[in-house]
């Protein structure tokens, strides 16, 4: 295996932990697109990464040739061995497993949700969630309801009404995919689901007049909630509740501090986009090499 063909991957993967585990003073929607193509990017350089080093492991030895007399070696320098070979299909095993386990709860989150716009479900725990679809349906639970005042429910069904209209299903579904490819992604994708509260959080205030503390204190009231999807939609519990009501009633952010943020990610995602278009660079030209050689 050549050191060379998996440098950037690894350099990428390096970027992506930094950046997870920093906590970045950022506006919400731009957090969300950027966390956001840096999970994606650096989910499918682990796709390529693992799929080319099994190809080389099934593809590679001399004997077996004949079977893709298309290219005779797929895609990599020197062949791959047993060991590297075990563990990158075992890889696209597990991989494969959990995006199939999203892909079912996804479909579970939004059973009987489409063509309505409202779907009161009968549980006793407490749960609020988006469910995307046409036209998008907010979700709530009779515990939740029951455990609100009227204003605070207003709050609920604002704050999911906001998910819906800003796409932030697609943000949060491609956070869960991308965690799913690469467990290690956790604490980033678990940062794009805060910007994605954050937004709803801020539309809710600017929908009621300005309340940031009935919004607040809504949040904080409605800690307790459990919704069981939360990790492939968004959700009323979908991130820190601390960070939430701090954001909205803390001191504002001082300027600088939310252009540090805003320079530290945007650095990332570039040198994330970089290091993946290097890595995919270097599979075209090892196959090419091996193909036409």
């Amino acid at each position: 295996m050549n050191l060379e063909f998996l440098l950037p991957g690894l350099a990428l993967f390096g970027v992506t932990t930094a950046l997870g585990f920093g906590r970045w003073p950022l506006p919400p929607r731009f957090a969300v697109r950027g966390l956001t193509a840096i999970a994606v990017v650096t989910a499918s350089t682990a796709v390529i990464l693992v799929a080319a080093t099994a190809s080389g492991f099934l593809l590679g030895p001399a004997q077996r040739a004949e079977l893709v007399a298309w290219c005779r070696v797929l895609p990599l320098h020197h062949e791959v061995g047993l060991l590297a070979g075990a563990l990158s299909l075992l890889a696209l095993l597990v991989m494969a497993a959990r995006v199939a386990i999203v892909v079912v709860r996804l479909r579970l989150a939004v059973k009987d949700t489409q063509g309505r716009r409202l779907s009161i479900i009968d549980n006793p725990e407490p749960m609020a969630y988006a469910a995307p679809g046409k036209p998008g349906c907010v979700v709530v639970s009779t515990g939740m309801l029951s455990a609100l005042e009227p204003r605070e429910r207003q709050v609920v069904f604002a704050h999911e009404r906001a998910h819906l209209r800003q796409a932030h299903h697609r943000y949060v579904t491609m956070g869960a995919l991308a965690n799913a490819l690469v467990p290690g992604l956790g604490p980033l994708v678990g940062q794009l689901r805060l910007a994605t509260e954050r937004c709803a959080d801020e539309e809710v205030v600017r929908v009621l007049g300005g309340d940031r503390h009935l919004v607040a204190s809504t949040i904080a009231k409605a800690a307790m909630t459990t919704s069981a999807f939360r990790d492939v939609v968004p959700a009323f519990d979908g991130a820190s509740v601390v960070a939430r009501v701090e954001a909205l009633i803390g001191a504002p952010q001082a300027p600088w501090s939310s252009r540090f943020g805003t320079v530290i990610v945007s650095a990332g995602t570039i040198a994330a986009l970089g290091a993946g278009s290097i890595q995919l660079h270097h599979l075209w030209v090892l196959a090419d090499h091996i193909c036409n050689g």
